[in-house]
């Protein structure tokens, strides 16, 4: 009866199987000596056979580990050790970091066949398309954007193995971009922005509603604003230079866009900022603190916690980020009819970028523009054809 990956010697068994396109031939050894083909011993091999082709199907076979006689010389690196080599091996900024250890972390942990094999576990040379393919489908409850931040870094990790000769093409290369709508601002409205600030006054006196007046009215990214110092304020002329960021706590010399710009200063946020002297000036160092410390602020969570979810639930207005009073200045200033260019300057955007994040606020002026004309070619002096009564 033929024995399937199973070839009986005279005095001995060999095990054969295929590993990365090569045929393999390997006698069993006990103790240094070669197993005899005994029927015990042959029903043995060939459970070792079959255990070992499913072990390369899923590239979780190790040569040595089998056969230590056969040396290391096939022995693969894991999917999940090369992706820790890889994220070790690159210069980036800290908030970069997180953001791609996060996605490190879903593959490594990620089912990619119906028994619940880690990813992660498998040889970089056993990595499929379908076991990517089926990490995914698997979480179905991830966003768009989320899945190509993931595949992105798994993509880039697996180019290092290709470019190292560990692989000879990327197996990520033909995984397709998951569909995704970016979300639109979600600008609170003007109602909502004052009574916003309103409560924070009344509840949090001082430095959080100073704080929570300035950023609403100057719409600065939460890192700016976080990064601000007082050698970077020149209330007399009612402007911020804004050239510095905190980030995840890390203290940054560069904005998100690496370029300084001046933010001119409305009569509102220079009030909110001037308040503000009395609590940090003297320090000289950064203006806004947080209150329960008098430290820096360095987590947009203690904030929102402590201060921003509470307010709006207490308000009853529906949540949103705090990065949302960003969007809120914008579209105020798009509503008072404010140059594009000058909007865009003081955000920090290009015009074009201005222009498409805020398209809906632009294109509805311009429809109540046309819709205008319309109205006034409806007037009492326009023809109209009569109605006779009945």
């Amino acid at each position: 009866m033929a024995r399937t990956g199973v070839d009986v010697r005279a005095k001995s068994i060999r095990v054969t199987f295929t590993l990365n396109g090569k045929q393999e031939r390997h006698t069993l050894i006990v103790n240094g000596m070669p197993l005899p083909p005994s029927p015990a011993n042959l029903k043995y091999a060939e459970r070792l056979a079959a255990e070992i082709r499913e072990k390369v199907r899923l590239g979780q076979f190790s040569l040595v580990e089998y056969f230590p006689a056969a040396g290391d010389t096939q022995a693969q690196t894991s999917v999940g050790t090369q992706m820790d080599n890889w994220l070790k091996a690159q210069r980036i900024e800290e908030s970069t970091r997180a953001g791609y250890s996060s996605g490190v972390k879903f593959w490594k942990e990620a089912s990619c066949d119906d028994n619940g094999t880690p990813l992660g576990g498998l040889a970089v040379r056993g990595l499929k398309t379908r076991h990517i393919l089926t990490a995914i489908a698997a979480r179905p409850e991830l966003t768009g954007k989320t899945i190509n931040n993931y595949v992105q870094v798994l993509r880039e990790a697996m180019e290092l193995a290709v470019t190292d000769g560990e692989l000879k093409e990327n197996p990520v290369a033909k995984i397709q971009p998951a569909k995704h709508q970016k979300a639109p601002p979600d600008p609170f409205t003007r109602d909502e922005a004052d009574k916003i600030v309103a409560d924070m006054a009344a509840k949090h006196p001082g430095q959080a509603a100073n704080f929570v007046e300035f950023w609403m009215w100057t719409g600065m990214r939460t890192s700016e604003i976080f990064g601000l110092r007082w050698a970077n304020v020149d209330l007399a002329s009612s402007s911020v230079l804004v050239a510095e960021a905190v980030v995840r706590g890390v203290q940054k010399d560069n904005t998100k866009t690496n370029t300084a710009r001046t933010v001119k200063l409305n009569s509102v946020a220079l009030a909110a900022i001037t308040r503000q002297k009395q609590h940090t000036f003297l320090a000289g160092d950064f203006v806004f603190n947080d209150p329960r410390y008098s430290t820096p602020w360095v987590d947009e969570r203690a904030f929102r916690r402590s201060y921003w979810t509470p307010t709006l639930k207490r308000l009853g207005i529906r949540y949103r980020r705090p990065y949302n009073m960003r969007h809120t200045y914008a579209t105020i200033m798009l509503m008072a009819g404010m140059n594009h260019s000058f909007c865009a300057k003081q955000l920090g955007h290009s015009v074009e970028m201005f222009q498409r994040t805020y398209s809906k606020w632009i294109d509805g002026q311009q429809d109540d523009a046309e819709m205008g004309r319309l109205e006034a070619a409806l007037s009492p002096s326009y023809p109209q054809k009569q109605i006779k009564a009945p």
